[in-house]
């Protein structure tokens, strides 16, 4: 007869791995599911030339899941102790005011300080200050720049999960495990193979081994279905081949972090039928909790990337007044030795950072990663003059996390320009601090040519609530109408935290397996053992003094445009060559099977659009297709438009439209259109400007096979509508509004100079 476990704990991050030792100090039996390794000292990957070796989870379940979803790039680990085995280690907690977003009632400082505290205690956190080795160099360079800035009020050393005892002298922990001092190795990201990284393997769930709770690794739960009383969850083992096999338990935690633990209620709710009364709100509120990824490339004196914790500063940024209120924090960064050549593949000085405009973001990882591993070497002193840039904070928290009808593929709608306001200031704030060291910005090139952002702290999903009109667990992280199934990972955050979640994830976690043991045992009065040793610790975000008006400004504000259009059109389905736009054209008129789109397009810094090559913005809007969209057409969310980009001929530029959406069949389209800006020898400027040769590819990027073929064009009716679209974003100066109409429309006629007059006149 199969064993029934008292609590099932599935995950081991900041969520479950709490779950699990204060469940098992309870005298609960506990079992463990995870879906990656354990990684004993030294096991982390180190195969530099093989990125399959150990690294990716796709392959062989290695310790990096990087998800490519629609409207987001999602970065999370996979192994014993989650995402603690490769964040970068810092513990803050966010302000009072981030609770008044959403959060269920009492929720709050006052409520979590208690086990923000016993967070700390476990985790043993402390500043770069401690350490005997000194501060790195970078955490010098990041003091000054906020002086030169004018920021240095808002600059401190964040809380960090490292120990700085001797480098190299194994010594046991208030738990009784051996670890090492820090070494300052710059490999914090990527897996601590000296155990110097407070990693929660190290702490928590080396307590709940300790106390009975039983471990099985390589095992990814798939499925849970409601037993009565208690839960059937169903795993692959995958260290026996994927072979499926069930656990019991009359309480189950879900802890898998937050995209995969709402994906997972999402599969059990839509696909399997197991939870089928799940709230109609999974997957909504979904936060990318602001996260920004940029790079700064010949730094005036050394940076060395390499030496210390990856982070070790933060500068908090309070801009603006409510909702144009923009808080985030800027965080400096570091990489280990062995990357600095891959990532010269941004620096703009770089030749090979040139790759093809029309490519969308599974071919773009791909030829960045080619391009990478072309940058087999580079001279070791000039990779000291580079450095990583990292912004988190309070953004929307507007994003769903869905499964897409038929396909049953994860999504994640994400609305940029909704989100701009925040992701513009922190721009401006990397270039002003790159400037102050004398070096030029790069940003993550998914995010510069596509605007699709990177997250690595992913939040909500399956949010708290009172009510489960409004989330999908109540306020004690029990899901709505299933008496003992819990979500305690950041899945249950309400909004995004600003600061790195990894305590307020873990401090959560706490406050409500206490909530739940307390039930389970009929003991009001039950804590965990540690309370009594958690002292209260300094509150390092809330020391931070922020001027009256909020702090300075950039002398540089990022501005941005936007404007709507309309184009109209037939496509014939199946036109044979697909390229014979023309006849495609006319035998789609012949049919009636119009194509048509309404798109606006937001170029979020205008500076950078006028600058780089690929001159390119935001699409986002409506589609329709006649035989494969639905009446109402499909939604277009993160849709590529470029503008005059350059050709093979000095004298001709394409603008390029790449618009995915999905059909009424359920599967993915890419509306791949270009507009061939040249003189046919006619000197027809508007038939250039305003024709769109268009295909209808299946699939998500420019490989899949043609469906449909014709051409779209822009009306003048459309057009002259279009003209009154235009918005500048970021400013409310007269003075900087007429000089960004100015600055695009220069460019856009100088182009079409360019193009039509200047071959007439130098003939």
């Amino acid at each position: 007869m199969t064993e029934t476990y008292d609590a099932l704990v599935i995950g081991t991050g900041f969520g479950g791995a709490v779950a699990a030792c204060r469940l098992a100090q309870a005298g609960l039996s506990v079992r463990v599911l995870e879906r990656g390794r354990r990684y004993p000292k030294g096991g982390f990957p180190r195969d530099w030339d093989n990125p399959l070796n150990g690294w990716l989870w796709r392959h062989n379940q290695g310790l990096l899941d990087v998800k490519l979803l629609s409207g987001m790039s999602v970065v999370q680990s996979a192994g014993y102790g989650g995402g603690s085995l490769i964040y970068a280690n810092v513990h803050l907690r966010p302000p009072e005011e981030t609770f008044a977003n959403g959060w269920p009632q009492g929720y709050g400082r006052a409520m979590l300080d208690p086990y923000y505290d016993l967070v700390a205690y476990m985790l043993d956190v402390q500043p770069i200050t401690t350490s005997a080795r000194g501060l790195p160099t970078k955490t010098k360079r990041m003091r000054e720049v906020a002086q030169k800035l004018g920021r240095e009020a808002q600059f401190f050393h964040p809380d960090l999960a490292v120990r700085f005892t001797p480098a190299g002298e194994p010594l046991p922990n208030k738990f009784g495990v051996a670890q090492e001092g820090c070494n300052y190795c710059g490999e914090c990201d990527i897996g601590c193979n000296v155990r110097a990284k407070n990693t929660l393997d190290l702490n928590y769930l080396a307590v709940a081994e300790q106390r009975g709770a039983q471990v099985t690794t390589q095992a990814e739960a798939v499925n849970i279905e409601p037993l009565s009383p208690g839960y059937r969850v169903t795993y692959k083992d995958h260290a026996a081949d994927g072979v499926e096999r069930t656990v019991d338990a009359r309480r189950v935690f879900l802890c898998a972090g937050a995209v995969n633990t709402t994906e997972l209620l999402l599969r059990c709710r839509d696909e399997s039928g197991t939870l089928h009364e799940l709230s109609d709100t999974l997957g909504y509120r979904y936060s990318a909790n602001g996260d920004l990824l940029a790079f700064a490339f010949d730094t005036r004196e050394p940076w060395d990337p390499a030496v210390g914790p990856t982070i070790t500063t933060s500068i908090v940024v309070d801009e603006g007044q409510g909702p144009d209120k923009r808080w985030f924090l800027f965080q400096e960064g570091g990489h280990p030795a062995q990357v600095a050549a891959a990532l010269q593949v941004l620096n703009p000085t770089q030749s090979l950072a040139r790759v093809p405009t029309d490519l969308m973001q599974r071919e773009l990882v791909k030829v960045f990663r080619q391009r990478a591993q072309e940058m087999s070497s580079i001279d070791g002193e000039r990779g000291r003059f580079q450095s990583v840039f990292l912004a988190m904070g309070r953004d929307k928290s507007n994003g769903k996390l869905e499964l897409v009808p038929l396909t049953r593929e994860l999504q994640a709608k994400w609305d940029v320009p909704s989100n701009l306001p925040l992701y513009r200031t922190q721009e401006q704030l990397c270039q002003d601090i790159a400037k102050a060291l004398g070096a030029q910005v790069a940003y993550n090139p998914l995010w510069e040519r596509l605007h699709v952002p990177v997250s690595v702290h992913n939040l909500g999903g399956c949010v708290m609530a009172e009510d489960e009109a409004y989330g999908v667990t109540d306020p004690n992280g029990e899901v709505h109408g299933y008496p003992g199934l819990y979500v305690l990972d950041g899945a249950a955050l309400p909004s995004s935290t600003g600061v790195n979640p990894a305590s307020t994830i873990a401090a959560v976690a706490e406050r409500n397996v206490e909530k739940a043991i307390r039930g389970f045992l009929g003991n009001p009065d039950w804590k965990a053992p540690e309370r009594a040793l958690a002292t209260p610790r300094e509150d390092l975000v809330g020391k931070v003094t922020i001027p009256v008006g909020g702090t300075v400004a950039s002398t540089q504000p990022v501005v941005g445009m936007r404007f709507t259009e309309r184009m109209t059109g037939f496509h014939a389905p199946g036109h044979t060559p697909a390229e014979d736009y023309a006849g495609a054209e006319k035998a789609g008129q012949g049919a009636q099977r119009v194509a048509e789109f309404t798109v606006t397009i937001t170029l979020a810094n205008l500076d950078r659009f006028l600058a780089e090559p690929a001159h390119g913005g935001i699409a986002q809007g409506v589609v329709h297709v006649a035989g494969l969209t639905p009446p109402e057409g499909a939604r277009v969310e993160n849709g590529v438009f470029n503008l005059f980009v350059d050709t093979d001929s000095f004298y001709e530029r394409r603008m390029i439209y790449l618009l995915p959406f999905i059909g009424k069949d359920g599967q993915p389209y890419l509306l791949d259109g270009y507009k061939e800006v040249k003189d046919q020898g006619d000197f027809d400027v508007w038939g250039a400007t305003a024709t769109l040769y268009t295909l209808i590819r299946q699939g998500k990027d420019k490989n899949g096979p043609v469906v449909s073929s014709g051409i779209i064009r822009l009306n003048k009716k459309d057009f002259a509508e279009q003209l009154t679209t235009f918005e500048v974003l970021g400013t409310t100066s007269t003075q900087a509004k007429a000089d960004a109409y100015w600055r695009f429309g220069s460019m856009f006629l100088g182009t079409l100079w360019d193009v039509f007059v200047r071959p007439r006149m130098e003939k």
